[in-house]
C-alpha cells in the first residue's frame, strides 16, 4: 500500500457564541482548520487536521498550507504509510518546527494504519487503560452572574470540571470570580483558570494571594510562553497546581520545563505537539517524572479531537478531573460524527478502526474555503 494523492482543505465554521479569551487573544468568533485526506492506491483514506490558532500558535493556516503542499506532502508520495517512525525522522531533517502541519500528517498516518489493520488508534499506542474520560467545560471570560449560570447549566448535562478563562479582567476581578464560585459550588466543581499568557509575574503573584484559602485545582499558563522563570517562582509560590500550554510544543521544551521546575504539569494537545508520537512521548516524560496531563484543545473539530481521545485513552497520568474533549459542542456544526461519542459529561472511546471518526463529506464540502491536491 502506497500514499497516492493527498487533499488539503481548508474550512471554517462559526462558535455556536463568541469565545472571549485573554487580551493577548481577545474574542474569537468561529474555528479554522485544515482537514488532510491522505489518500492510498488500495482505497483507504487517513484523515488528519491542523488548527493553527495565531498567535496562540506560530503558524497561521497559510503557513500550514503553504508547508505542507510544497515540502511535506510531496515527501510522503509513493511512501508506505505504516513507516510513521522513519517518515517523521525524515521530516526531522526536511525542515524545522511546524509542528502543527506535521502532527495532521501524523494523525493521517495512524488512522491509515489502523483501517489497514483494523484496529483502534489505541491498540497501536498500547491499548486503553480507560474507556471513557470525564469532559470539562470551558467559560470564556464573563460575568459572575454569567459564570453561575453556564455552570448550573452544564452541570445538569453532567459536567463536573469548568475552565475559566482569565487574564482580560483586572486580577482582582479574577480573584472575585474564583471565590464566588467556591462559595456557592464549594468542592462540587473542579476550577481550571487559564490565563492564556495575560498576566504579567506581579499579576500572577497577586491571583495566587487571592486564592491562597480557595484554591483553583489547576493554574494553566498564567504568564508568557518564554518566561520559564516567572513560572517557576510562581510555582513556589502557589498552593495549587501549574501547568504549561504555550509554552510547551516538543518533547525538548518538555525536558526544560521539568529540569528548570516551572510546572507540575502538561497541556497536551496533539495538533500543536507534533502529533500522536510526539504527544506520547511529551506524556510519557512527564509521567517518569510525575508530573500530570491535561488533554486539551485547539479550538478543534472532531479529527483532532479523536486523535487526543485516542492517545488520552492510553495514558496513566492524567489529571482526575475533566479533560477538553468538547471542541466541537462549542461549534454550529461539524465535518465529523465525533460528538456521537460524547453524552452525559463523559466521551466514550470508539471501538472502530484508525481514529475512530467518520468525515460527513457533505458538511466538509459546506464549510470548505479554499483546497489544494498534492499527487504524482
Amino acid at each position: 500500500m502506497k500514499i497516492n494523492r493527498i487533499e488539503l482543505i481548508e474550512i471554517s465554521i462559526p462558535f455556536t457564541k463568541p469565545y472571549a479569551l485573554s487580551k493577548v487573544y481577545g474574542t474569537i468568533h468561529s474555528g479554522r482548520a485544515i482537514i488532510f485526506k491522505v489518500h492510498t492506491d488500495k482505497g483507504l483514506t487517513g484523515l488528519g487536521e491542523a488548527d493553527p490558532m495565531p498567535p496562540f500558535t506560530s503558524e497561521s493556516i497559510s503557513s500550514v498550507m503553504a508547508v505542507s503542499k510544497d515540502i511535506l506532502c510531496p515527501r510522503l508520495l509513493g511512501r508506505e504509510p505504516h513507516d510513521i517512525s522513519k517518515i517523521d525522522a525524515e521530516l526531522d531533517q526536511a525542515l524545522q518546527g511546524n509542528l502543527i502541519a506535521r502532527g495532521a500528517l501524523n494523525m493521517a498516518l495512524y488512522d491509515l494504519l489502523g483501517k489497514a489493520c483494523q484496529l483502534p488508534v489505541h491498540v497501536l499506542l498500547g491499548g486503553l487503560l480507560q474507556d471513557r474520560l470525564p469532559l470539562l467545560w470551558p467559560l470564556g471570560s464573563c460575568s459572575i452572574q454569567e459564570t453561575f449560570e453556564l455552570i448550573e447549566e452544564f452541570q445538569a448535562k453532567g459536567f463536573q470540571t469548568f475552565m475559566l478563562k482569565m487574564g482580560a479582567q483586572p486580577v482582582n476581578e479574577e480573584i472575585k470570580r474564583v471565590r464566588q464560585v467556591r462559595e456557592r459550588f464549594g468542592d462540587n466543581v473542579f476550577l481550571i483558570a487559564d490565563a492564556n499568557q495575560g498576566w504579567e509575574e506581579a499579576e500572577a503573584l497577586q491571583f495566587v494571594d487571592g486564592t491562597r484559602d480557595c484554591p483553583v485545582d489547576l493554574l494553566e499558563q498564567p504568564l508568557p510562553h518564554w518566561d520559564r522563570e516567572g513560572h517557576r517562582k510562581l510555582r513556589q509560590r502557589s498552593t495549587c497546581p501549574m501547568s504549561a500550554d504555550e509554552s510547551l510544543t516538543s518533547p525538548h521544551q518538555a525536558a526544560a520545563l521539568i529540569r528548570e521546575g516551572s510546572v507540575s504539569g502538561f497541556s497536551i494537545k496533539v495538533s500543536k505537539n507534533g502529533g500522536l508520537n510526539m504527544s506520547k512521548q511529551i506524556a510519557l516524560t512527564a509521567h517518569t517524572f510525575g508530573l500530570k496531563c491535561l488533554m486539551n484543545s485547539m479550538l478543534e473539530f472532531g479529527i483532532s479531537q479523536a486523535a487526543l481521545l485516542q492517545l488520552g485513552c492510553t495514558l496513566p497520568n492524567l489529571y482526575p478531573f475533566g479533560h477538553a474533549y468538547m471542541s466541537v459542542l462549542r461549534m454550529r456544526d461539524d465535518i465529523t460524527d465525533f460528538a456521537d461519542n460524547t453524552s452525559g459529561g463523559v466521551v466514550h472511546v470508539p471501538d472502530k478502526p484508525g481514529l475512530g471518526v467518520s468525515l460527513l463529506e457533505d458538511k466538509l464540502k459546506q464549510y470548505t474555503q479554499s483546497s489544494w491536491t498534492i499527487e504524482h
